[in-house]
């Protein structure tokens, strides 16, 4: 029996009844992200899309939730204020918090300094800015597909 695609930003229900729905599995992502509306914005973006997405604003929130649930996969501003992209993303893979979730930095920097600042920081890669809507969907598929390979 097949079911027909749907939209997160659409429906109402709870995260848990969507993961009921005839068996589909919704990816979850967490977005650390110091701005209010780039959340947002991704937010719907990724939503839309058909995936499960929490923010936080702080390198600190961002670990916590991290702590307190799994993720499959983590977009990490570098550029946060108090602890860094580069700490948070350290944090998490030294603490085994994010062993198997790739971590994703995200940053407006030329693609050679946040290619190296990735590879430094233990990341998974990198998504400049600013998004475009194919390449960014592309982009996080490929990411998600890592994780489950």
């Amino acid at each position: 029996m097949k079911f027909a695609p749907f939209r997160l930003s659409k429906h109402r229900e709870t995260k848990q009844s969507i993961r009921r729905m005839g068996g589909v599995r919704v990816d979850r992502i967490l977005i650390i992200q110091d701005s209010p509306s780039i959340n947002a914005m991704l937010k719907f973006r990724l939503e839309a899309g058909g995936f499960s997405v929490e923010t936080a604003e702080t390198g600190e929130a961002g670990i916590e939730k991290a702590k307190a649930r799994q993720y499959q996969l983590i977009l990490l501003d570098y550029n946060l204020p108090g602890l860094n992209g580069n700490e948070v993303c350290r944090i998490l893979r030294v603490e085994d918090i994010a062993r198997n979730t790739p971590i994703v930095f995200m940053s407006a920097k030329d693609e050679d300094k946040l290619s190296q600042l990735t590879k430094e920081a233990g990341a998974d890669g990198y998504i400049g800015l600013p998004f475009e809507g194919k390449k960014f969907f592309e982009k996080i598929a490929g990411f998600l597909k890592t994780r489950k390979a």
